[in-house]
């Protein structure tokens, strides 16, 4: 599965899925939470929340806007901003 999105930013949207197994997301300007069931990414077309089991994140570059996660992928669900807000970003609290 491919989609391709193009945002005001400039800034490509991709989300490219190998079986359920391995997911990859270009576009992503933050990484807000994650855990092994629940990854929540900002990306340039909106808040990406991605659900499954044993999920892992394989890369993260979000100088170049992407990110690799491994595991079983069981759902892909765009969200209003307000998802993010709530999880006030993983690296912002890191800061701290």
């Amino acid at each position: 599965m491919e989609a391709q999105v193009k945002s005001g930013h400039e800034l490509m949207h991709h989300v490219n899925m190998s079986g359920r197994r391995l997911l990859g997301v270009e576009g992503v300007t933050n990484l807000d939470s994650y855990d092994q069931e629940r990854v929540v990414l900002e990306t340039s077309s909106g808040v990406l929340e991605i659900r499954g089991e044993q999920l892992h994140i394989q890369q993260l570059n979000l100088e170049q806007g992407k990110v690799m996660i491994e595991g079983t992928v069981n759902a892909l669900i765009y969200a209003d901003d307000n998802l993010a807000k709530k999880g006030k970003g993983f690296f912002s609290k890191l800061a701290k």
